[in-house]
């Protein structure tokens, strides 16, 4: 019976398709895209590293910017897909088709099949929907894939690669499995790769091994890494020899804003490395690299350029080391003067700025954006830690990726509460000692940790003491079941 006019209801039903791999919590992290745009785009959208497969596809190494890539996910509160989707759509439009897969070739085929389709957006071969969809791919869809292959093979100068033998060798294959009448390679998956190749030759067999492959290495895959356009670079002559990084500094910074101008300040510019060529006062040349750990902007770091400064502090202490324990036996100045120098941005990504402004909110948990500046500034990489359930202090934390949540499924109170007499300073492995007499002794506690682990249960039980010397120093130490003393760190 109908609804009434007056009684008509209108409902608007949203669905979302949950990824499993997100309820997993794995690592899905993929490794390379490939990128169709029926305009020309930025190639360098996602990562400073790829090659031009055609005119309208671009190859994107997307492992060599996982970690800014994650850590703007955390800061954004959003899914790898969104962040990759908002990119995409500034640098190539609406009408992009990208995948997202672990190896080249898988994300070349499955990108042919959806361009045959005439499919829009983004897909990543780690979900559950398009891996189901990428194993019904038929022979038709692998073999159009290969179309542009040979002439990347060529192009690299591919060992025993020729055109005509590889064209008879598909042909060949051809013939096969419309014999044998299987109608998918997925079909065929268990063939192995030697057979294929034995059978096909080398060029098809590294391709079926390509095609079903869990590894991210190349595995000859013909990688021609596209060269970006003329960068930014600056010279300086200088007037007179200067040594003293307190000049050089001085000197930099002018440098870089002269970078930051010939990138007409654009705050989508990030850069991944500089080299900077210096000239010594002998006439020698010695060439570094400013690496930074996430993209960097020049722009958002004016006027100081601390982050780019800080770089080239480390390296330039480090250099003056080296050089003073080379020259010990000649008569030179402790710094080595410099004469002249080049900055030039070899390697660079081109990000949304609506990587900042579009999502740009405060959070209340952690500035993911402020961790990122200061991985850059310092010389190494933070590290973090979680509490772990055991009572031997080596084995009581565990590393965890920076900013990620910490896995606390105990009630960890009772096993920090029991820290509160313990040093700071751990020695990375116990030191064994002798058996202390002359030293006042305070014991702590005892503990013990999985006896029925050991071979000797008298070594998983330890007696923790602080010890202190005439002079006031204290050491943090235990003895085990049967009489050893080992030192495992010192108080402050």
């Amino acid at each position: 019976m109908p609804w009434p006019k007056s009684m008509a209801v209108t409902t608007e039903i949203k669905t979302r398709v949950i990824d499993l791999a997100e309820l997993r919590g794995r690592d899905e992290f993929p490794a390379y895209a490939a990128i169709y745009s029926s305009t020309p785009a930025n190639p360098f959208a996602l990562s400073p590293t790829a090659i031009r497969w055609s005119e309208t596809i671009v190859i994107s190494r997307l492992a060599d910017c996982k970690s800014f890539w994650l850590n703007q996910k955390k800061k954004l509160r959003c899914k790898l897909t969104e962040l990759f989707d908002s990119s995409l759509q500034y640098h190539s439009g609406e009408d992009y088709v990208a995948v997202f897969g672990e190896h080249p070739w898988q994300c070349l085929w499955y990108l042919d099949y959806q361009l045959k389709h005439q499919a829009q957006g983004l897909y990543l071969l780690q979900g559950r929907l398009n891996q189901n969809i990428y194993k019904t791919l038929d022979w038709e869809c692998w073999f159009s894939a290969q179309a542009q292959l040979g002439e990347h093979l060529s192009a690299t100068n591919a060992v025993g690669f020729r055109a005509d033998a590889f064209s008879a060798q598909q042909a060949r294959m051809r013939r096969f499995i419309q014999r044998i009448g299987v109608t998918s390679p997925h079909e065929m998956k268990a063939a192995d790769a030697n057979s294929i190749r034995r059978r096909f030759g080398k060029w098809l067999g590294l391709i079926w091994q390509w095609s079903f492959t869990d590894s991210r290495e190349l595995q000859l895959f013909p990688w021609i890494t596209l060269r970006q356009e003329r960068l930014p670079a600056v010279e300086r002559d200088l007037e007179y020899p200067v040594n003293q990084w307190s000049y050089i500094e001085l000197l930099l910074r002018e440098d870089m804003q002269g970078l930051c101008d010939q990138f007409k300040r654009d705050d989508g510019q990030h850069i991944n490395r500089m080299l900077w060529e210096i000239t010594l006062f002998n006439h020698q040349k010695i060439m570094v690299e400013l690496s930074f750990r996430h993209p960097y902007s020049l722009h958002r770091d004016r006027p100081g350029f601390d982050t780019a400064l800080y770089q080239a502090r480390y390296l330039y202490e480090d250099m003056m080391r080296k050089l003073q324990a080379r020259d010990t036996d000649l008569d030179l100045p402790e710094s080595m003067p410099f004469i002249c120098w080049r900055i030039e941005v070899c390697e660079h990504l081109v990000l949304a700025p609506m990587l900042w402004d579009l999502f740009a909110r405060d959070f209340d948990e952690i500035d993911y954006q402020r961790i990122m500046a200061l991985q850059n500034k310092l010389p190494l990489a933070f590290e973090s830690y979680q509490s772990d359930a055991s009572f031997f202090p080596e084995q009581s934390f565990s590393a965890v990726a920076v900013g990620e949540s910490p896995v606390t499924d105990f009630d960890h109170h009772a096993w920090s509460s029991s820290a509160t007499n313990k040093p700071l300073f751990y020695y990375q492995s116990a030191q064994p000692i002798e058996t202390p007499s002359r030293l006042q002794k305070i014991f702590l506690e005892r503990n013990s940790n999985q006896w029925w682990l050991g071979e000797d249960a008298l070594q998983s039980i330890r007696d923790y003491f602080i010890l202190k010397d005439r002079n006031g120093r204290t050491s943090w130490a235990y003895r085990t079941g049967d009489g050893s003393w080992f030192k495992q760190g010192e108080f402050c």
